[in-house]
């Protein structure tokens, strides 16, 4: 049985309608249910794309069913995630998460499918990306013979997928997080999968900076002593950059070339970590040297914009 897709959108309807037309040429796209959700606009001046983009969603076609959930006020990134997944697993054991700004390769709902169906059973791995960092950022040793990788961090950039009874395991309190925040070793474990994880937890809990739900579901994984499941070759790319929640800096660093993914990929026979790609995953999401930080920080003062792109 081919898992439901689930979409979220909120006031970008270019993007919405683009994303739609290309997830529609997937192969499995016929035979698959999707379900938008779209959040009400913040102001009154979001109306009038917010209303553009309900429009665009419910005009979507290609697919077996189409359900377009429209919230009558903004619950905002966080709210509207957790909200969405946690209705639909009330009737489904298993999802695909797309957003509104990710182009998909024509064999991503096949991976993300047959993926579903490898791991069911094996709970150490708790979701499916369709997205990894791009070849110029994370080169694969040339003698790796799969074309998957465990990674200890939840990666959520460019779709992914996932069970309810993982989705079950996430306390979105985190009502550990004043042992976790006190315990510099639990933050070092934590940070294996990029220096960037401790710091976002603190900035989603302690200091409510950022609306996220992602960093609670990433420590979920850490908790239950979970990996993440990439592809070496992305299905997905994101064009986003520039207008999204969470992404307001334009950049082509995370583009990849889909056109590279595979009908069928070779999977290892057993789950585990490979040493290097992970050392080398770390460090894309390692902050960047003190000299960069200052040039795009004056930057950004005089021009608006980062003077360097990692």
């Amino acid at each position: 049985m081919l898992a439901p897709i689930v979409m979220f959108a909120f006031n970008r309807p270019q993007q919405l309608q683009h994303t739609l037309t290309v997830l529609a040429q997937s192969t499995l796209a016929k035979q698959s249910c999707l379900t938008i959700f779209c959040d009400g606009p913040r102001t009154d001046k979001e109306k009038n794309a917010t209303d553009a983009t309900r429009a665009v969603a419910r005009s979507a076609a290609g697919f077996a069913a189409l359900e377009v959930m429209e919230r009558e006020k903004n619950m905002g990134c966080a709210a509207s995630v957790i909200d969405g997944l946690t209705h639909m697993f009330s009737t489904c054991d298993r999802v695909i998460v797309m957003e509104d700004d990710v182009l998909c390769s024509p064999y991503t709902l096949d991976f993300l499918n047959n993926c579903l169906d490898r791991y069911e059973e094996e709970t150490t791995v708790f979701n499916i990306s369709a997205w990894s960092p791009p070849p110029t950022l994370l080169p694969i040793p040339s003698a790796y013979p799969y074309d998957v990788y465990y990674i200890p961090r939840f990666n959520c950039s460019g779709g992914w997928a996932t069970w309810k009874d993982r989705w079950q395991k996430i306390d979105w309190d985190v009502p550990d997080y004043t042992l976790f925040s006190a315990t510099p070793t639990l933050q070092k474990a934590f940070n294996i999968g990029g220096e960037d994880l401790s710091p976002m937890l603190r900035a989603q809990l302690a200091e409510k900076t950022i609306d996220s739900w992602a960093i609670q579901m990433d420590y979920a994984r850490f908790k239950h002593g979970c990996l993440g499941l990439n592809p070496v070759r992305s299905y997905t790319t994101n064009i986003g950059f520039g207008s999204g929640t969470h992404t307001t800096t334009a950049t082509t660093r995370w583009d990849n070339d889909i056109h590279h993914a595979l009908p069928s990929p070779r999977l290892p026979e057993h789950v585990f970590v490979d040493a290097d790609i992970q050392r080398a995953y770390k460090a894309v999401y390692a902050p960047p040297p003190l000299h960069v930080r200052a040039i795009n920080k004056l930057g950004r003062l005089v021009l608006g914009k980062n003077l360097i792109e990692r």
